[in-house]
């Protein structure tokens, strides 16, 4: 029985009507050639300038069991005696030719009257089932099954039902400084810590031939962690509840599934478009620079309308990147200089739209309570980095200098990037920072730090006091002088 081959077919009929003598146009082709059919006659007849007399039942009906089984399925068919009796329910009442298709496929018997690949030739008139047995599994295609009427023997090109769904993963771009929100797009740059919207869109396809229609959205992530409760679906404009779907996080694998076992029971109709908005961080393990964070989604969807099978869209590719900021000090000579400490700070905008600085880290001190920094006198660090920072407005602080030289003025610079928005395979294309010399490939942005020695003053003690020393006591001889002078010149 054909039960065993093709299980509960879930198929539409592809012939709109059967009308009054069953006579019925075959369906126009289109590219299957990848498709293998299989063909069963269903009833036979004389064909007559496009009319079917003499119906009764074909090659591949057992007979009265296929009629019993009919009538007990659906009491359309109960004054139904023979194959003819038959197709004047179906000719009058044309609503019954989808399930009736559902029916035979599940019934009929013995082998194929014919099998080929991308058509099939027919032997004689009649109605015949004709059973797409292509091999979908997993991929991005999907059965289909039709009932035909042809004239004498002749070759038909099915037409397979290609309008399978597509899947595609979205990212939002914020810039933290502006405030300024991408539309969703193929990429994005965000801060360690960061949480980055998402949105996955599934645009289904033709759900007609399905009495039910599975889909499930796979969503494999790298160095992100999905915030708990951030999820939403929708089906069109209908959001729905969490217990209409099944989610799961699995956080070691980083894989998010959405599952929906039948988005038509809760309105899903042909084209329908299922959306989910979830948001993840941007883990600590965050890879810096052009190898960027790539993060990969597909569909499993429901692809065999004469049975059991699911099939998968191909993988949609989405990135995440972030950047590393690298400040060397040094002296006049371009030296090493060790005994500096650094603070960076980003401009942030706030949810009422005041900017503020927020700190991206102390390096190589210790903040403490009342805004002093003690530094870490236990290394000689001269190179200070920051990692995973993404565009926007940076100042960047010495906190404490080394000794004998001055403290530099803070350093501001902008962090400016760009990269692929709409694109299969998005890349980093530009990174630059004012005085920081961007590296697309490393995602470095390095700067050199210049302290100055301080200028030497006199103080007391030094040769200025022993100058005026001398010079006071030359003027002090000097009067004493005169004044003896002038007294014997007053005696004489």
């Amino acid at each position: 029985m054909m039960k065993k081959v093709i299980k509960k077919l879930l198929a539409a009929l592809l012939a709109v009507a059967m009308l009054c003598a069953m006579a019925v146009p075959a369906f126009a082709a289109v590219d299957i050639t990848s498709h293998t059919f299989k063909a069963y006659q269903i009833f036979a007849g004389d064909l007559n300038e496009g009319t079917l007399s003499n119906v009764k039942w074909g090659s591949n009906v057992t007979d009265p069991d296929f009629l019993n089984a009919l009538k007990t399925a659906n009491t359309a068919y109960s004054a139904c005696t023979n194959a003819k009796g038959v197709a004047e329910a179906l000719s009058n009442t044309p609503s019954l030719a989808t399930d009736f298709a559902k029916f035979a496929a599940e019934h009929v018997t013995g082998a194929a009257v014919a099998t080929s690949t991308g058509s099939v030739t027919l032997p004689s008139a009649g109605y015949y089932l004709i059973v797409d047995t292509t091999d979908v599994t997993d991929k991005h295609d999907a059965k289909n099954l039709s009932l035909l009427k042809v004239s004498s023997a002749t070759t038909v090109t099915p037409q397979v039902k290609t309008d399978i769904p597509t899947l595609e993963k979205k990212v939002k771009d914020i810039n933290d400084t502006t405030g300024v929100e991408s539309n969703w797009q193929d990429s994005a740059d965000y801060d360690i810590g960061d949480m980055i919207p998402y949105k996955l869109t599934a645009t289904l396809g033709k759900l007609d031939n399905y009495d039910k229609y599975y889909v499930k959205f796979v969503d494999t992530m790298t160095n992100l962690t999905y915030v708990t409760d951030s999820a939403s679906v929708k089906i069109d404009t209908t959001t729905l509840t969490p217990t209409q779907y099944k989610l799961t996080w699995d956080a070691p694998s980083k894989t998010l599934e959405i599952e929906i076992t039948d988005v038509k029971v809760l309105g899903a109709v042909n084209s329908s478009v299922v959306t989910v908005k979830y948001n993840a961080t941007l883990d600590s393990t965050a890879a810096i620079g052009s190898a960027g964070n790539p993060n990969y989604a597909h569909l499993v969807f429901s692809n065999n309308p004469n049975g059991e099978g699911y099939g998968k869209t191909t993988p949609d590719k989405n990135i995440v990147f972030t950047y590393k900021v690298e400040a060397n000090k040094v002296d006049p000579e371009h030296t090493k200089l060790p005994g500096a400490a650094f603070e960076l700070f980003k401009h942030v905008k706030d949810s009422s739209g005041n900017l503020t600085w927020e700190s991206k880290g102390v390096m190589n001190a210790t903040k403490n309570k009342d805004g002093t920094y003690t530094i870490d006198n236990a290394t000689d660090l001269t190179e200070f980095a920051w990692n995973g920072i993404d565009d926007g407005d940076y100042k960047l602080v010495e906190v404490v200098t080394p000794a004998g030289y001055n403290t530099m003025a803070d350093l501001l610079f902008t962090v400016t990037a760009t990269h692929s928005e709409t694109d299969d395979a998005p890349v980093l294309i530009t990174l630059s920072g004012d005085s920081f010399t961007g590296d697309v490939d490393t995602g470095i942005l390095t700067s050199q730090i210049v302290n100055n020695r301080g200028t030497t003053l006199p103080s007391t003690g030094g040769m200025g006091t022993t100058l005026f020393y001398v010079v006071g006591g030359g003027l002090m001889v000097a009067a004493i002088v005169l004044l003896v002078t002038k007294k014997r010149m007053e005696n004489k």
